[in-house]
């Protein structure tokens, strides 16, 4: 007899359907095609235990299973459950009269109890566009998809769960197992408790003048400056005063983190913008993605957020190099032997660095010994492309005592997010109708491409000689000018001012990084 179950396999953050087909005759042997790695022909072992815990079993017959479309290859153990079901269905131990109607992913324990498995999100909403009636996934891993529209979403904590969906008389095991979404509020409410506040940050109005244009437009920043500074602290402040993820947002940076295994134990979907800062001895796959089984990497787990680099020179030169055509296209293609696939990979990068290797060029106080060639070496660590992909380049001094103890407190950050959410929501509403994909829409002014730019960066005649003057001045490349022409349109927005004006052309070109 001759049974179908479906299962699937994600490949980048997009899912793939698995068909698999159990069929059952005389003889005995047991065959299990379709280019599977080791974990799933292992799976043999921990269904006939598993089966046996709940009174069904593997028949001593001719089973051959044959997992399609045969030139994919299949890894890992979250086929385990649609295999069970499908020798159940086919051997007539049970009838699961609804076995082709659902998606089943999990990893069998020996007690019959399912294990989590990545990536249910992206094959929740590849369910829901081939029509499938839901999804059967481990329950710790169902709450990933249960906000999504248009699929039915079961958690099933066992095999016997599973059976009970698929048999005769589903409806008891319906109701017990469907996953209902919670905390899937449009606007959440936000805690600044959650962020470092700026209005603890005493000083420092130019460093958060920059970065406020550099959250409201989605901007690249570098912030260089003196140890102990408070680059750091500002840097992880600009969480706190980006807006929450949009529905749109929410779901393409939430199936990055379910391919990735991070979604466990969330609740649902993502809805503040990550935050990512790995170590300056991450290796170059750890932060573009890849390996044997391809993950995403930090620079995709920071997708619609904020990718964190501090001290910026201490990392390596082939992570550095890594981030040129990301930073330019918004995603980020690995190409290995074996397989090719895509991660989005649209962020907000914030650096810091020191001045120089010691720390203390400029400050005043006389301590830095370094020379010329020494600081040109440090700061040429940062190529030149890849600082031409910075758009904002702030120098932040050391505070005074007298400023940090002087009693008073700072701009809060729920002031400075006001604003900042005021401005995205302007460039939202003009960017709305380019919006087509999720992969082209254009959300900030640092999204802009060369089209758009010219379309919608609307400067006075004045404005765009200036901008021709600084460029001429400032040896400026193409993409440099195109960039100060998308911050000045940020520092308009945050005006509500539809022209871009010279004084904003002026402080756009301002934070321009110098080169050495």
């Amino acid at each position: 007899m001759l049974s179908v179950s479906h299962s699937a396999v994600c490949l980048g953050i997009e899912a793939s359907l698995i068909t698999v087909e159990v069929d059952i005759s005389d003889g005995i042997s047991f065959h299990l095609v379709g280019l599977p790695d080791s974990a799933v022909k292992e799976s043999q072992q921990r269904i006939s235990v598993a089966l046996s815990k709940i009174g069904y079993r593997i028949p001593g017959k001719r089973i051959v299973i044959n997992m399609a479309p045969a030139d994919l290859k299949k890894t890992g153990s979250a086929f385990d459950c649609a295999i069970a079901a499908g020798i159940v269905d086919a051997s007539g131990q049970k009838r699961l009269p609804r076995i082709g109607d659902f998606i089943i992913m999990g990893e069998l324990a020996l007690d019959g109890s399912l294990r989590y498995c990545r990536g249910c999100l992206p094959i929740a909403l590849h369910a829901a566009d081939y029509g499938f009636k839901g999804c059967i996934f481990p329950y710790e891993a169902a709450e990933e998809a249960a906000a999504l529209k248009g699929i039915e979403i079961y958690g099933a904590r066992n095999l016997a769960d599973v059976f009970g969906i698929l048999g005769e008389d589903p409806k008891a095991w319906e109701s017990r197992n469907r996953i209902t979404a919670r905390g899937t509020e449009a606007e959440p409410i936000r805690s600044f408790c959650d962020y470092a506040d700026f209005k603890y940050i005493k000083g420092q109005k130019a460093a958060k003048r920059a970065i406020e244009i550099a959250a409201a437009g989605g901007h690249n920043i570098l912030l260089s400056g003196p140890p102990g500074s408070g680059k750091s602290l500002m840097a992880k402040a600009i969480q706190g005063i980006l807006p929450p993820l949009d529905e749109t947002e929410s779901v393409e940076t939430s199936k990055i983190y379910s391919v990735a295994g991070e979604l466990k134990g969330n609740g649902g979907l993502l809805r503040s913008r990550p935050f990512r800062s790995p170590h300056h001895s991450a290796s170059s796959v750890s932060i573009t993605g890849g390996g044997s089984n391809p993950m995403p990497g930090e620079i995709s787990l920071a997708h619609n957020g904020i990718l964190f680099l501090d001290e910026m020179p201490e990392f390596s030169r082939a992570v550095l190099e890594s981030l040129r055509q990301p930073l330019e296209d918004g995603c980020i293609s690995v190409s290995r032997a074996g397989y090719k696939v895509s991660y989005p990979a649209r962020i907000m990068l914030v650096g810091t660095m020191n001045p120089c290797p010691c720390g203390y060029a400029g400050d005043g106080s006389g301590r830095c010994k370094c020379s010329g060639t020494a600081v040109r070496k440090y700061f040429s660590k940062i190529s030149g492309p890849l600082l031409d992909r910075i758009d904002i380049y702030v120098k932040v001094r050391a505070s005074d005592a007298s400023e940090i103890f002087d009693g008073k407190y700072e701009e809060c950050s729920s002031s400075i997010a006001s604003r900042v959410e005021k401005a995205r929501r302007l460039q939202q509403e003009r960017y709305s109708a380019l919006n087509g994909t999720s992969m082209t829409a254009i959300h900030t002014n640092s999204m802009l491409d060369q089209k758009s730019v010219f379309e919608f960066c609307n400067a006075r005649r004045e404005a765009l000689k200036l901008l021709d003057k600084a460029g001429k001045s400032m040896g400026l490349s193409a993409r440099s000018i195109v960039r100060i022409l998308k911050i000045a349109r940020t520092i308009a927005d945050l005006e509500s001012s539809f022209e871009i004006k010279e004084e904003h052309i002026a402080e756009a070109a301002a934070y321009k990084a110098p080169s050495l």
